[in-house]
């Protein structure tokens, strides 16, 4: 025992100091603090002196192994893996006391790459615009669109989406347009298999990456697509045709022109559109027509602008306006010849 009666001694926990009055045993003592007695462990106190002696020095640092005093990078959060842009839908069940059904469909739009985009989004329900939408997104990022109650999938709904990069880029495309339609048939089948993998939504991919910019001419169309249109487009020669009367107003609406157009891309749309042009401008020169009205439309104003061009080559015409007319508004182009 390394205390006697009488001992001052040091509470290690309070840092109280007081006398030791009675051994207890091998282990514990009785000290008395202040005007209080309690029975205390030998590990629970100390010497004073050992405490005065000690105190106000600051204790030496452990020591170190080699290289432990070069200070460590905390380790960088895993780079986010992009897998593109996508239209997700969430399908809201309802029990109608038997099943649960598909009630409404939810959309956003879900960013998975590193960049932001500003975009324009349209629904068309039976051809015609249910709503429209011009927002931005950030990277890594998703946004909420839209709900369609689940019967208005009976009025064939067309998701239509335009993209731009937030931030100039001139490596990348101005703009990018996306659709995307409805299939039953497709749709149901995702559904059925949505509840069986017990996913929460179902996820269309509309860009894996944002396409680079390809060089245009002045109406849009780049070398690739000059080139196909430029075989889609044959000068007519009416030398060994038989006597046809020239129109005096032709109608290039795609839909007065060919039966499948639903079917054909722009491209191919324009090439016939621009076919019928040069044969009823050729036919027009050819029995000296003074003056022929061509209904283009509005639209984008491409075929307007390939018009345009076309009649600045032709050296029979003498000029061409484009201007507000009460029956074809700025729809039509009227051409004088010489």
């Amino acid at each position: 025992m390394k205390y006697t009666v009488g001992d001052k001694i040091l509470l290690l926990h309070s840092k109280e100091e007081g006398t030791v009055v009675d051994i207890m045993g091998d282990d514990m003592v009785l000290v008395e603090v202040g005007k209080s007695t309690f029975p205390v462990y030998l590990d629970q106190i100390d010497f004073p002196y050992f405490h005065r002696f000690t105190k106000g020095k600051t204790p030496l640092p452990p020591k170190r192994t080699p290289g432990e005093e070069i200070p460590r990078e905390k380790p960088s959060a895993a780079p986010r893996v992009e897998k593109g842009v996508f239209l997700t839908m969430l399908p809201i069940y309802e029990s109608d006391g038997i099943d649960d059904v598909v009630t409404t469909l939810k959309f956003h739009l879900l960013n998975q790459t590193g960049k932001g985009y500003n975009y324009r989004f349209e629904i068309w329900l039976n051809n015609k615009l249910f709503l429209e939408l011009k927002q931005d997104i950030h990277a890594f990022q998703h946004t909420y669109l839209a709900d369609l109650e689940f019967e208005q999938l009976n009025d064939n709904p067309r998701f239509e989406f335009t993209f731009s990069p937030k931030e100039t880029d001139l490596k990348l495309a101005a703009s990018f347009e996306k659709t995307w339609k409805v299939k039953a048939k497709q749709l149901f089948q995702q559904l059925g298999q949505q509840q069986e993998k017990q996913q929460a939504t179902i996820d269309y991919l509309l860009f894996d990456k944002y396409p680079l910019r390809t060089e245009t001419d002045a109406y849009g169309f780049s070398p690739v697509e000059k080139k196909k249109l430029q075989t889609l487009t044959t000068n007519y020669s009416i030398k060994d045709t038989t006597p046809v009367t020239a129109k005096y107003e032709v109608d290039l609406h795609i839909e007065k022109l060919a039966s499948n157009w639903q079917e054909l891309s722009n491209l191919e749309m324009l090439g016939i559109q621009l076919n019928e042009f040069q044969y009823n401008l050729d036919l027009a020169i050819a029995q000296h027509q003074k003056s022929m009205i061509v209904i283009h439309g509005i639209g984008s104003g491409k075929l307007r602008d390939e018009v345009h061009e076309i009649l600045k080559t032709v050296s029979e015409v003498k000029y061409f306006v484009n201007q507000y007319h009460p029956f074809y508004g700025y729809g039509a182009t009227e051409i004088f010849f010489k």
